[in-house]
Order: structure tokens, then sequence, then C-alpha cells
């Protein structure tokens, strides 16, 4: 019994041995250098006439470590004095060690960060490179002046509702011509089916979008069909705000009336709405009446559970959402 338990000592102390061992043999990853981030231009003014020439280019020296791993680099971009919250990525594939941007994809990066246009504002860009699920590291920051320009895109929501003609159906506008495209309709009954309508990317049908889908109750989102589908058939009648998605190729309808409620509203009351109308030429929500002395708000489809806008911040968003 004794050599039994001598002997199962000794194969205890042989792994600890060995385990001690492997421990010393594995490597311990450290830094050996700082990525670096070198930008080809530290001012733009950027311009439609020139959007397929090249903008700008970023060149990247990833970190290194030791031993060498294989790492992944972001570059990330961020409005002066955020601190990257909120920010924007663009990954760079293995081994590639530059990016550059053509002035039509650069503005419309520069968009994406909510820049004003026709004026120059300050980006910060920084290289994030990151090894495994290990914390990342990153260069110094390169700062920049961009000066974006509008790049605004338009679909057309031809149907039944204005007699399926091109020339005068509601207009889509994607702000910064990323593929989303958002507007406003207003289906009327008729006895020959009024909801109905397709998207077309210009004001004729030589290319339109149908589906072979339908909304419901429970679904506001439903794919659509380049050059193929029946009809769309809207959810309801009154004003609906749509969104098509020609990325994902999805369309979205939402019921959308905007109103006036409050004592300087014409029923000088709170619970009186005044019904707003979406004006097709100018893309803005109007009304016309006579305010009395007191306080109003905008709200959405008559119901204080839903977004409503009053004061200067509220107001400001609200200029957002129309």
């Amino acid at each position: 019994m004794k050599n039994i338990i001598k002997l199962l000592f000794a194969a205890v102390a042989i792994m600890l041995v060995w385990s001690c061992e492997k421990d010393e043999d594995q490597a311990v990853l450290s830094l050996k250098s700082e990525p670096t981030l070198k930008a080809s231009a530290t001012t733009l003014s950027l311009s439609s006439a020139n959007a397929n020439n090249n903008a700008i280019t970023f060149t990247i020296t990833p970190a290194e470590y030791t031993p060498a791993v294989e790492t992944t680099n972001v570059l990330q971009f961020a409005v002066t004095g955020t601190s990257f919250s909120p920010l924007k990525e663009a990954g760079l594939s293995s081994g590639v060690l530059s990016k550059s941007y053509t002035v039509i994809e650069f503005n419309a990066l520069m968009l994406s960060l909510a820049l004003p246009t026709g004026v120059a504002s300050n980006v910060d860009v920084r290289l994030k490179t990151t090894v495994g699920k290990g914390a990342p590291v990153y260069s110094a920051v390169q700062k920049i002046s961009v000066n974006p320009y509008a790049l605004i895109s338009y679909i057309y929501a031809p149907g039944k509702y204005q007699e399926w003609d091109p020339n005068t159906a509601n207009t889509l506008m994607s702000p910064i011509s990323n593929g989303i495209y958002v507007g406003y309709i207003k289906f009327l009954a008729t006895a020959d089916n009024g909801l109905a309508f397709k998207i077309t990317p210009q004001k004729n049908w030589d290319n339109s979008y149908g589906t072979n889908s339908q909304f419901s109750s429970g679904i506001n989102t439903i794919p659509i069909l380049y050059n193929t589908g029946g009809d769309i058939i809207a959810p309801g009648l009154g004003y609906y705000q749509t969104t098509v998605d020609t990325n994902a190729n999805t369309l979205k309808m939402i019921p959308y009336q905007m109103s006036l409620i409050g004592s300087a509203t014409p029923g000088g009351d709170w619970s009186t709405d005044i019904d707003m109308v979406w004006d097709n030429t100018q893309l803005k929500w109007t009304a016309t009446a006579t305010f009395l002395a007191g306080e109003f708000k905008f709200r959405l489809n008559h119901d204080w559970s839903q977004p409503n806008w009053g004061g200067l911040a509220e107001m400001l968003q609200l200029l957002e959402v129309i």
C-alpha cells in the first residue's frame, strides 16, 4: 500500500513539473509598436462636380506585437469633441494598409456623421488595432477639416390615389443618398382600390418596384421586387409614412398624421386637433390657421402616447423629422 501511495505522489509530482514547464513555454504577447495613421489631406472641400475623383487616402501602419500575430484594423471617424461617440467605422481587409475614398463616397460618410453642408467641420480619424478578443490599441488621432455638399436623391410612388401618373406622384427622399427613402402619401377611398400603388426610380414607368406580399395588423414591413411583382396595397386610408430601403428591398408603412393642438389653435383648447397637410412640392407638413394667444404643440396621430413636439429642443427634433 505504501508503495502505491509513493507511486501516486511521484506521478502527481511529474505532472506538476511538466505543467510548470509547459507554462514557461507559453509565449507572452507584448506590444512592440503603436499603430499609426496618415491622411493624404487635412482640409477637404467636397463638390458634386468631382464626385468620382479621389478625395482622400488613409495609410496605416498596424500595431506590431511580439511574437508576430495577425491583427484586425478598423478606421474610426467621429465629429471632433465627441470622444468617438457616436462614430462610424470602416474595416480593412487583412494585409491592406491603405483606404481610399472617392469624393462621393467620403461625402456620404461625412453626411452619415450628420455634418452640416456648405460649411467646414472638424472630424477626428483614428486607427483601431485588435488581436482576437484582446483590448484594442489606437493610433494618434488624425484631424481633418471637411466641407461636405448636400447629396439628396428621390424616388416616386405613383398609384390610384393620383391616377397612376409618375409625373405627379408623391416623392420619397433620401437626404444622403444611402438607399433609404422616406415620404408621405394620403390614400383615399375609391370604388376601384384606392390603396394600390408602385415605386418608380424615375418619373416614368421604365422601371418599378412591386410586391407579392401584403401588409397586415402585425406586419408593417414587406419585401419589394424590382421590375416584377404586383401592385403594392397600402395598409389603410389616410396618411402613411412610406419608407423604401433599396439596399434590403423592403417597404415599411406606418400611419402618420401630423397635427397642431393647444390653446393657441382656432379651437382654443387641448382636445381638438388641427390636421396638417403634406405638401409634396415643398416636401413639408403645412397648415393654414388663425392662431390665438396661447400655447400649442405638434403631435402625431392625435395621440399623446405617440411622438409630440414643443419647446426649442423638441422643435429642432421635429425639423429633422419633417
